[in-house]
């Protein structure tokens, strides 16, 4: 046989300007929640596109412990419907933690993304400097003598706390007082002072 040269392949679509919605799934008496199924597959287009468009993925650096706090942050809303809690019971366990962790990762990583979850579950040693810094700053707000341990300073009425994370930027956190129940609130910020901005006015700190 006379051997025939191929004509060559004709260069590659351009990619889409946006991930495509995915179909609507349907709910099914003891099926997987079509909400939840939904998320997934948005989720899953969505690094596809970044893939395909940027040749990296954008989370695929993330522990699984991280992914799933990041998937059950993106579930729109702030309450714990039954879908939400079935969608958090499975990444749960499949990080091998429960709920009640995930639900307070999720505040973290709402609060300050993959930082503000290491803000939440890694003390650390921060250099002199910025720490040093931020209690004379509380002071100067007519704010009480925090009391410093690592990155993290504590309220002497123990209801609130600020945390520096590695970049620079403090985090607040509330508890009931004398529970050490730690939730991230607020909006991260470079001033300490800033960072308590919402929590409550100047009386309650």
């Amino acid at each position: 046989l006379t051997p025939r040269a191929l004509p060559p392949l004709p260069p590659p679509l351009p990619a889409p300007p946006h991930p495509e919605q995915p179909p609507a799934y349907p709910a099914a008496p003891g099926g997987p929640d079509p909400f939840a199924l939904d998320q997934l597959a948005t989720d899953a287009a969505a690094r596809a596109h970044a893939l395909l468009t940027t040749g990296r993925d954008p989370v695929g650096g993330l522990t699984l412990w991280q992914d799933a706090v990041r998937l059950a942050a993106a579930r729109p809303g702030s309450g714990l419907t039954a879908g939400t809690r079935a969608l958090y019971a499975s990444l749960a366990s499949a990080a091998g933690r429960d709920t009640a962790e995930l639900a307070r990762a999720v505040a973290a990583w709402r609060q300050g993304g993959p930082e503000g979850l290491d803000v939440l579950e890694e003390p650390w040693d921060p250099p002199a400097g910025r720490f040093d810094r931020a209690r004379p700053l509380l002071l100067a707000a007519d704010l009480p003598a925090f009391r410093p341990w690592r990155n993290r300073l504590t309220h002497p009425r123990g209801h609130v706390q600020l945390r520096l994370g590695r970049v620079g930027l403090w985090y607040a956190y509330e508890s009931e007082p004398g529970r050490e129940d730690w939730w991230p609130r607020g909006t991260p910020d470079l001033d300490p002072v800033g960072a308590l901005t919402g929590l409550g006015t100047r009386v309650d700190l």
